[in-house]
């Protein structure tokens, strides 16, 4: 029976592990489906409240033409769309513009208003059986796509016709179903729609015209969802409003992949009276280059521990001896990484700690977000710079010329070398992260005050080591040199957050001495500092 033992283990702690990763398994499906319907939904209120927001900007143009009390002109009607912003701010909107309401056979008055307006010879077009027409004669911006559609009857269309006898019955804006816009005359051809509003010179009298929008539905919908290409997802939108389903918007690769069948969704949106179905898809990129990757480790880790267990079990059967060595090893290991983890977690509330104290003097000195930004990254750099030193030691030591060399670099720009001079010294972690901060400080105050990189001023660092053992000392002397004289007659200024840091880093945190002395010809910072035992 004891020989059965293992394999025993093996097979309850790998039905355990298929259990866990099963769980595992259904909770990021369950993840993703949640993140992909929240960004599916992100991205349908986005569209919907792109159209809302231009259907506004058509109904303010609407009240333009109500306080005139009369069709406004072409140059008034420029004006005002000038002042909107129609082609930075409002993209997927083609225009605004203007159709008057005509009887046909009364197209000579409109053609001849279209000339004056935008010195064009257009006849109202197309030919038509009806007994109305809506030929367009105002239409901002006047670019070329736009010029092309003035004169364009859009009662002679269906689809159009069908809209404004809406926008007529509600006396609110009415969408038309997906056309093709007249101003389509180039080869990248994208589906339309239009938005109108009846226009009556008075409230209570008849409808002299429709003040409209034209919608190219493409650069809607790239405008709204920032692009296609930057959402792991693709999209179509149709018109659903009839019983024909009729296509608005499709992105590229949309239904292409079948890889997330299970991930797609439909929101419907009511856009000025017609029903928009707005369908997406997830594509291959939405879950990353690794799928279920958490649920692969835990099925990995449960299997590598059921062969573990089983294995251990068969080896504390074979061996008492073995089973106390491999426990012996079991409490070593736990007992280092205890030690690990409590050394981890010191340095890291050191760390913060430190980041905490000079976020906060920081602000308090700084006048804007923008001085608080820039002198907050900096010593951030400073500090990820001693991390970086550490880290490629293992947290064990630094060495002091490399240390020196990077932040002047960093901050002045330039190689200083030639112009540091002193034996290598090995520096523990504590001592680091303090002379990383102080270094940047002193270049800083080098770069802004000492003409250094410009070529007006000269920078010598040089440092001995003294004593031995647990008497050793580094004695490191910073000496600036400006080009041109400097007022001594008043003292050194000591209140500055980067005077008070380097104060604090030296004689606080190293237990140092620190002395500065501003002369005529430049300013030179002494510094004694005790090391530890390496």
């Amino acid at each position: 029976m004891i020989r059965l033992l293992p394999p025993s283990i093996l097979l309850v702690v790998a039905l355990a592990g298929a259990g866990m990763t099963s769980v595992v398994y259904r909770a990021e499906n369950a993840a993703d489906r949640i993140r992909f319907e929240t960004i599916a939904q992100a991205a349908a209120d986005r569209v919907g409240n792109r159209v809302r927001q231009h259907i506004a900007l058509l109904v303010s143009t609407h009240a333009f033409f109500a306080a005139a009390e009369e069709e406004v002109s072409r140059d008034a009607l420029a004006r005002f769309t000038a002042s909107l912003g129609l082609e930075k701010d409002y993209e997927g909107i083609r225009g605004i513009g203007y159709a008057r309401l005509i009887r046909t056979g009364e197209e000579a008055g409109t053609e001849r208003d279209i000339a004056e307006a935008y010195g064009i010879d257009r006849v109202v077009w197309p030919d038509t059986e009806m007994e109305r027409r809506t030929p367009i004669v105002l239409l901002e911006p006047p670019d070329e796509m736009n010029r092309a559609a003035l004169g364009f009857d859009m009662f002679s269309d269906a689809r159009r016709r069908e809209a404004m006898l809406a926008a007529l019955d509600s006396g609110a804006p009415r969408a038309s179903a997906p056309v093709e816009l007249a101003q389509e005359i180039t080869d990248d051809k994208q589906a339309g729609f239009l938005v109108y509003i009846p226009f009556r010179p008075q409230a209570d009298g008849p409808v002299a015209g429709f003040v409209y929008s034209p919608f190219r539905a493409g650069d809607l919908h790239d405008a709204a969802l920032g692009g296609s290409d930057r959402l792991p997802l693709t999209f179509q939108t149709l018109d659903t409003t009839g019983e024909e389903a009729i296509p608005l918007f499709r992105s590229p690769g949309y239904g292409e992949s079948d890889a997330y069948k299970n991930l797609k969704t439909q929101s419907v949106l009511d856009v000025a009276g017609r029903r928009w179905t707005f369908s997406v898809h997830a594509t291959p990129e939405f879950r990353g280059r690794v799928q279920h990757l958490y649920s692969i480790v835990t099925g990995a880790t449960s299997l590598l521990l059921a062969l573990a267990l089983a294995m251990s079990t068969r080896f504390q059967i074979k061996s008492v001896r073995a089973a106390r060595a491999l426990h012996a090893a079991s409490q070593k290991a736990v007992q280092e990484k205890d030690l690990m983890l409590q050394e981890m977690k010191h340095r890291i509330k050191n760390s913060i700690a430190r980041v905490l104290a000079i976020a906060r003097q920081t602000a308090a000195n700084s006048d804007t977000i923008e001085d608080f930004s820039h002198s907050f990254s900096a010593r951030m750099h400073a500090m990820a710079n001693a991390q970086d030193m550490l880290t490629r030691s293992h947290w064990s030591q630094a060495d002091l010329r490399e240390l020196l060399a990077t932040e002047l670099k960093q901050v002045l720009g330039s190689d200083f070398d030639e112009r540091i001079d002193g034996p290598k010294v090995l520096l523990d972690e504590r001592t680091t992260q303090a002379l990383g901060l102080t270094f940047h400080e002193l270049a800083t105050n080098a770069l802004k005050y000492g003409g250094i990189s410009f070529g007006e001023g000269d920078l010598h660092i040089s440092w001995t080591v003294t004593g031995r053992r647990k008497h050793r000392e580094l004695q490191l002397s910073w000496v600036e040199t400006s080009s041109g004289p400097i007022d001594t007659s008043g003292p050194i200024p000591t209140s500055g957050f980067g005077t008070r840091l380097i104060d604090a880093n030296i004689r606080g945190e190293l237990g140092g001495q620190l002395e500065r002395e501003l002369r005529p010809d430049g300013m030179s910072v002494r510094m004694v500092i005790p090391l530890a035992d390496t």
